[in-house]
């Protein structure tokens, strides 16, 4: 049986409630009958894995390992997944290293199937891929009630991780216009219309920075994924969701708290 996260209607007030609940929802839902045995089928088979080819065969295995990265999307597109799995990422001219989403370098170097002498430098124990695979299970899981909350969890560990990386500024923030979700949310919070993805890049960048420094104060990524800035992000993009769906009388009192 599986534990359906409790977010009540979603929106800005069910992020608050899945905050002070969060932890005790997640230790339930990573007892549910179904996502323990896909987390043990994974961690008991992947040591017999020795390919690409091995992985994407096993659509059971393959399943998690691209739900552990947020790629479920390619559950079905499995020639492309091997192809990425297989480019060499020491060579600046491969595949996963001309993808913008930075999502399928980490696959790569998780399952490190390229063909080199260091091929398995950065490859992640089994467990750990199972625990990435159960976080974003209930992220998941949260998404099929109510989609912005898991998108605000998401930006939440992906700004996080963006923020660490030893990369310039502008590079991070490219990195944020290339993550679907990720930008998503701060196209949202930044009142940006589906126009403006069409902008050239570099406009882009400059348009988020000059956002992130009017509402948040600054536009250096370190700085925004501070708790703070991320809680003023997050409650700028789910009010303003809210706006979008809800009638004129609610969008007004959601519009005040945008002001408070």
């Amino acid at each position: 049986m599986t534990y359906n996260v409790q977010v009540g209607n979603g929106g800005y007030l069910g992020w608050k409630l899945l905050q002070r609940t969060l932890d005790t929802q997640q230790s339930v839902f990573s007892r549910s009958t179904e996502l323990q045995r896909s987390r043990d089928y994974f961690t008991e088979n992947i040591s017999t894995v020795r390919s690409a080819e091995d992985l994407v065969k096993n659509y059971k295995l393959l399943g998690v390992a691209l739900r552990a990265f947020g790629l479920d999307d390619d559950l079905n597109n499995r020639f492309f997944i091997r192809k990425v799995l297989e480019a060499d990422p020491q060579d600046k001219t491969s595949l996963v290293n001309r993808l913008p989403d930075k999502r399928y370098a980490k696959l790569n170097a998780a399952f490190a199937f390229w063909d080199t002498p260091n091929a398995t430098a950065g490859k992640l124990p089994a467990e750990t891929i199972a625990d990435m695979y159960t976080m974003r299970s209930f992220e998941k899981n949260i998404g099929q009630q109510h989609q912005e909350i898991e998108l605000a969890l998401n930006a939440k560990r992906e700004l996080a991780e963006i923020a660490n990386a030893a990369v310039s500024n502008d590079t991070k923030w490219l990195q944020i216009i290339a993550s679907k979700p990720l930008r998503k949310v701060f196209e949202g919070a930044f009142n940006l219309g589906k126009s403006f993805s069409s902008l050239p890049i570099d406009r882009q960048v400059s348009e988020f920075k000059s956002r992130a420094n009017h509402m948040m104060g600054s536009y250096d990524i370190q700085k925004l994924a501070s708790s703070q800035n991320i809680e003023t992000l997050t409650k700028h993009y789910l009010l303003r969701t809210e706006m979008a769906t809800n009638d004129v009388s609610s969008s007004f009192s959601i519009a005040l708290k945008l002001l408070s």
